[in-house]
């Protein structure tokens, strides 16, 4: 925090100019915390079952951010079952999500289908960022019938806080998660 006023900062140049106005240059940060697309699809969901999304048929450029109903979401970092996730072989984090100390990391993601929970993997870059949320590298995965994952671990997770070593519960956030479940 710059002295309480901001959550994050981007760079800008300025220009004093004759005539006592400014000329402002705006420049993009590489920092794929402030530059990524948000997915705000919640037929990734793990608790969607199987439809026929293909992810090879979409054009992964950059970074993403995963949205539940417009909550941040992430990964699972477990195994998936398959036919989840409105796919058939579905995707999910291989290892733990980082830290934000740990800047960008690989991982390795899993796609569970009959005959196991890693039957094929692609590698993918993930970062944390400030605010909760998480951003992913994804790359596509050559096959069809095959998708990444949005766990529901996160958005459970904001109904929880932690305020000096004791957890509060915060109702309106679980009334809103609730609604979002109902609208599906």
């Amino acid at each position: 925090m710059n002295g309480g006023c901001c959550g994050w900062s981007v760079s800008i140049r300025v220009k004093a100019c004759p005539g006592n106005y400014y000329v402002y240059e705006f420049v993009t940060t590489g920092d794929p915390c402030y530059n990524y697309t948000a997915l705000d699809q919640p037929w990734r969901s793990t608790t969607v079952g199987s439809w026929s999304n293909c992810d090879s048929n979409f054009n992964w450029n950059g970074w993403y951010r995963l949205l539940y109903y417009g909550m941040n979401i992430r990964m699972p970092e477990s195994c998936t079952t398959y036919d989840r996730c409105s796919t058939s072989i579905t995707f999910w984090l291989n290892g733990s999500h980082p830290q934000i100390s740990d800047g960008i990391i690989s991982r390795q993601a899993c796609g569970s289908w009959t005959r196991g929970c890693c039957e094929f993997y692609v590698s993918i870059q993930v970062k944390a960022c400030p605010g909760n949320y998480y951003v992913y590298e994804f790359i596509n995965p050559n096959f069809c019938n095959a998708a990444y994952c949005a766990g529901t671990q996160l958005y459970l997770g904001w109904a929880l806080k932690r305020l000096r070593g004791k957890v509060v519960y915060k109702p309106h956030l679980h009334s809103q998660l609730r609604a979002a479940e109902a609208a599906k």
